[in-house]
């Protein structure tokens, strides 16, 4: 069996020996998606300002009421149309980034590109509760493919710089840089390696750069504090930990239903689910239009303490209004309106404790942009990437230890319900039903290799070549430590750390065993 490229597959290993190309591949990448980012916010923007307008237009004129409604089926028809063309740029795009990054599927990445821009803009026309966050993720990805593509030969390279457009584009949606770079490395990339956090923060710096020469320096939400909650009353933070953790398990089991739901019904293909949160926005927009888009609207009435059952109400309205929209799979981001919904019942619990448990009003804020991270955490769960990204997102750093508080009760509360983070299960549903082949170099329909990095505690660390339990054809021929090659023997000892190229049956749609094997050996 021969081999195509392995001379670039063994040189590939060396990567550490080419940071500064690396980096500055990175740099560039982050200036083309702070670019991409801040035209695509524009877009948004624009679009979801003229859909309340037209939807405030047509309450005061109800002969609009049908041609609406019309009109909202034949854009979700043609959303459905997007989506069959382009099937990687449906849901948020997180997973589909993921298995881009794993070598699990393979796409044209200008094609995806553009598919995503028309498909989320269509469902923000519409009043979907879908964020921005998710697609320019997906943008940032798509742009450090194809730089990576025209300018780097090396796997493991383009791997980082996937991850590291992706962090940059999700820190330029969100005016949080920090928290893109710990996105990028907590959830995206899921390790720790110098090269990662240094490729991923210059991507997002540089592409924070760009948009912050053009949308200002302001916090995203409005929402700062510049005191924190007194040691003495910290019990509240673990009963309200204990509660965004329910919420969240809530929150993952509603949804993960919901799909199921979608699934289940025959005449809902794919293409035709965009007809249900297209209607329901319709509805929406006549009797409750505050629920309507991302949740921008959200933030603003809750900006004030509220009447507790008109927010016991609008928290079930726009739940329901998330879960049929993400649900759907229709094209758009599912990070903003979980921060809504979050913000919602930080609005309720600190309401609660002003009213009847005596806090300060002060301490409003404080509750909204705790249950927020909280909440955040509860469903990704991505705690340290949720800290950053509310202190970030709200100018609130003197809520670090309250957030650390929040944020691991609920983390904990989630993990001890069988919650399980909502990416996670999307990536695993999105792995059996859209397998491809890795995109690896190899002259063998028949055979592929596959790179992947042992983490510290999996299977593999510590274990000796000979001891590793590896599925039926498949071969190590390569061990990448630091800056050094080896050939593995039976004796070899792996480790942390290491980068071990296999050789293996070309995964597809009959066997995913394999590649399911590798990942298990590897990862914690």
């Amino acid at each position: 069996m021969k081999l195509k490229g392995n001379k670039a597959g063994i040189e590939a290993l060396n990567i550490d020996s080419y940071q500064l190309p690396v980096l500055g591949k990175s740099l560039i990448i982050g200036l083309i998606v702070g670019v991409v980012v801040s035209l695509y916010r524009m877009l948004l923007e624009f679009l979801e300002k003229n859909a309340f307008s037209i939807y405030d237009y047509v309450r005061d004129n109800p002969g609009w009421i049908a041609p609406m409604f019309i009109i909202l089926i034949l854009v979700a028809l043609l959303v459905g149309r997007i989506m069959k063309a382009q099937p990687m740029c449906s849901g948020s795009g997180s997973a589909e980034v993921k298995n881009l990054i794993a070598g699990r599927s393979q796409y044209s990445w200008w094609k995806v590109l553009i598919a995503k821009v028309l498909g989320s803009g269509l469902a923000t026309a519409g009043g979907l509760s879908l964020g921005r966050e998710g697609p320019c993720i997906q943008l940032g990805a798509c742009v450090a493919q194809g730089v990576s593509d025209k300018f780097s030969h090396f796997p493991v390279e383009k791997k980082v710089l996937i991850a590291s457009g992706a962090g940059a584009g999700m820190g330029a949606a969100l005016n949080a840089p920090l928290a893109g770079v710990m996105f990028a490395i907590e959830e995206i990339f899921r390790y720790f390696s110098p090269l990662i956090l240094l490729s991923a923060l210059t991507a997002a710096v540089a592409a924070q750069f760009v948009c912050r020469s053009i949308f200002g320096i302001a916090p995203v939400l409005e929402f700062t504090v510049d005191t924190s909650i007194p040691l003495a009353d910290f019990w509240v933070l673990i009963v309200f930990g204990l509660v965004i953790g329910i919420a969240g398990s809530v929150y993952n089991y509603v949804l993960l239903k919901v799909r199921t739901a979608y699934n289940r019904v025959r005449f809902l293909t794919p293409s035709r689910r965009p007809l249900i949160p297209f209607i329901c926005a319709g509805g929406l927009a006549l009797i409750m239009p505050e629920v309507l888009c991302a949740g921008h609207a959200v933030f603003n009435i809750i900006e004030q303490p509220n009447d507790l059952g008109y927010l016991w109400v609008l928290l079930a309205v726009k739940f329901i209004f998330v879960m049929i929209c993400l649900g759907s799979n229709t094209p758009g981001g599912d990070l903003f309106p979980l921060l809504a919904v979050g913000a919602i019942i930080g609005s309720i619990f600190g309401t609660i404790a002003i009213n009847y448990w005596g806090f300060a009003p002060e301490f409003y804020y404080h509750f909204i942009i705790l249950a927020m991270a909280g909440f955040f955490t509860s469903i990704v769960g991505a705690p340290i990437t949720a800290i950053v990204l509310l202190m970030e997102m709200t100018g609130s750093f003197p809520l670090l230890l309250s957030l650390s508080v929040v944020c691991l009760i609920s983390y904990v509360v989630t993990d001890l319900l069988g919650g399980t983070a909502v990416y996670k299960k999307a990536r695993i549903t999105y792995e059996r039903e859209n397998a491809k082949s890795p995109v690896v170099a190899t002259d063998n329909a028949e055979k592929i290799t596959v790179e992947l990095i042992v983490h510290f505690g999996s299977p593999a660390d510590g274990k000796q070549v000979k001891e590793l339990l590896l599925p039926p054809n498949c071969l190590l021929i390569s061990i990448r430590r630091g800056d050094q090659t080896i050939i593995p023997k039976g004796d070899t000892q792996i480790i942390a750390e290491d980068y071990l190229v296999f050789i293996t049956d070309r995964y597809d749609e009959d066997n995913t065993a394999i590649y399911e094997k590798l990942i298990e050996l590897t990862t914690k």
